[in-house]
């Protein structure tokens, strides 16, 4: 079992335990256990509503592909460490992680 801190898009922490491949990303983990209104495109990378902010990492969670930081780059607040959520698997590269949901800008 592994697990991630999460502070959601109204300021609240959370803790998120999940399995290994328990949901295709990151993006489902977190549209099912906080309900979160985030991932219009539905986990295609293309409109950015599920804009997260990694605050810190054990591991580099790298960009998975140019999309993703051309993505990224429109955002109004962008920065190195920011991803989309739907582009990162449920793995063990993942555990630990401390989260910020950024969504719409």
């Amino acid at each position: 079992m592994y697990f991630i801190s999460v502070v959601d898009s109204i300021g609240d922490s959370h803790i998120l335990n999940f399995r290994r491949s328990e949901y295709p990303s990151l993006l489902e983990l977190l549209v099912n256990e906080l309900f979160d209104d985030i991932g219009d495109c539905k986990g295609k990378g293309l409109c950015g509503t599920c804009h997260i902010r990694i605050k810190s990492s054990m591991n580099s969670v790298q960009f998975s592909n140019e999309l993703e930081q051309k993505i990224l780059k429109d955002q109004l607040e962008y920065y190195p460490d920011n991803r989309l959520a739907c582009q990162i698997p449920l793995d063990k590269y993942i555990h630990k992680i401390q989260i910020e949901i950024i969504g719409r800008d």
